[in-house]
């Protein structure tokens, strides 16, 4: 039990909700328009084939261009390429702490495609002085394969060497998105 709290302030309706409950943080704001890449050293994913009881290693270069940012929400689109292989695209939706946690869901932009939702975790880490993601992934496509992947993703913008080539996928950032379905909007409520 906190100090000077009780479970009785909580449930009378004359105590402020702003005592049991952190304000939202503007901390974040910046990850608006911005973009994220996997760095060499952590492109190494596993996919699980449960058939035949095989991890099999792959080249996972994930990139995330998120487009925007409101109270500890973000939006936007992400393209994986799997060991060289074609870019597929999803939207991306994910939230952050105040504290840095972060969840990442990434849905088919084609909701006939029968995959499920990727689900990923993370942590807001300050590396080498800037900030990265530290996400955990497993995405299960079918019922016989999944894949799994943890990384810590960094930003990258035009003028840096990773803009212009992304390792593991050999191509620049405008490349890898270039056939991107547009994202998800935030609607205006009417």
């Amino acid at each position: 039990m906190l100090p000077g709290l009780s479970l009785a302030a909580f449930a009378d309706d004359s105590v402020s909700d702003s005592r049991a409950i952190a304000p939202v943080s503007p901390k974040w704001d910046w990850l608006k328009n911005t973009f994220w890449y996997v760095p060499a050293p952590h492109l190494r994913a596993y996919l699980y084939t449960p058939s035949n009881q095989t991890l099999t290693y792959l080249v996972d270069q994930t990139v995330f261009h998120i487009t925007g940012y409101l109270r500890g929400y973000f939006w936007g689109v992400t393209g994986t390429m799997l060991s060289g292989g074609q870019i597929s695209y999803r939207s991306l939706v994910g939230s952050v702490t105040p504290q840095g946690q972060v969840y990442l869901s990434f849905t088919p932009f084609d909701p006939t495609v029968k995959t499920t939702i990727t689900q990923g975790f993370g942590t807001m880490v300050r590396r080498l002085g800037q900030w990265t993601m530290a996400n955990q992934m497993s995405s299960a496509p079918n019922a016989e394969l999944a894949v799994f992947h943890w990384a810590y993703m960094v930003q990258t913008m035009p003028g840096r060497r990773s803009w212009r080539l992304l390792p593991g996928a050999g191509i620049s950032v405008p490349e890898f998105l270039q056939n991107c379905p547009a994202g998800p909007t935030l609607a205006v409520p009417s």
